[in-house]
């Protein structure tokens, strides 16, 4: 853990690079060094934003693809961390399964987007469906390797005071593969909404990749930013949101390692 002054130096120098890097940008812009057509800027983003948010087009769509997303994140990891559980605590069963799941682990779930559609159709299903499938299996492995990487030692204690199974499961396994589970939480948020994203990209009437299909097609290349960051910013809330559950629920790790 950092002390106060290291924390508040890191909290410094985040706002001075945001500074920067949106200040830059927006300079570059007005004094031509970069076109504006191609790269949009700060204030005309903000601008399109506050225009789009008195109309409510931009909640509306936002609510859309955030309901697709985290159904299939939800989804995926209650489905994910049981199917990990199972094929880590089963050796046989883990041992067989493990090339296959490496193997769907690999298949460009993207690609499958249009059979997808075609399957479930353009409503909320098709988004649902893809988000889900993007989710599950990253989950999956990791909750499995969280289960492989525990101590042999506090195994084969537990053994040796005639632990029974299921104790061994809920004092050493489950505890262990947690921290693995937030891990692969955290990179699923991105994939969940990349999941949304691309089968509103496909077919469509509402949510953030209709938004930014319809602003494409008019060449518009600050309705195309402009829901992007809006999605940016939600999603990084949502990481922080897990990083300090994450904080609070493994809290007498960092004790037992201090």
């Amino acid at each position: 853990m950092m002390d106060q002054d290291s924390a508040r130096q890191v909290t410094i120098l985040k706002v001075v690079l945001l500074v920067v890097i949106v200040g830059g940008w927006e300079l570059s812009a007005r004094f031509g060094l970069i076109p504006v057509f191609w790269t949009s800027s700060p204030s005309l983003i903000a601008v399109a934003f506050w225009e789009s948010l008195k109309e409510n087009e931009i909640t509306y769509h936002t609510y859309i693809t955030m309901q697709e997303a985290l159904a299939g994140l939800a989804a995926g990891a209650v489905v994910g961390v049981m199917l990990g559980l199972v094929l880590g605590v089963s050796r046989v069963l883990g041992a067989a399964l493990e090339p296959f799941v490496i193997a769907m682990n690999s298949l460009p779930r993207v690609a499958l987007a249009p059979l997808i559609v075609m399957f479930v159709g353009i409503g909320f299903a098709s988004k649902f469906l893809l988000a889900f499938s993007l989710v599950v299996v990253p989950i999956m492995l990791n909750t499995y390797e969280g289960i492989k990487a525990a101590d042999p030692q506090l195994i084969n204690m537990m053994r040796v005071i005639h632990a029974k199974r299921y104790q061994v499961f809920y004092k050493v396994l489950l505890p262990n593969c947690v921290p693995w589970i937030f891990s692969a939480l955290r990179v699923s948020i991105s994939f969940a909404i990349i999941g949304a994203i691309v089968g509103e990209f496909i077919s469509a009437r509402a949510g953030i990749g209709y938004m930014i299909d319809s602003a494409a097609g008019a060449f518009d290349t600050t309705g195309m930013i402009m829901p992007l960051i809006v999605l940016m910013v939600l999603a990084f809330s949502i990481d922080r949101a897990f990083v300090a559950t994450s904080n609070r629920l493994l809290r007498w790790r960092d004790e037992a390692l201090s």
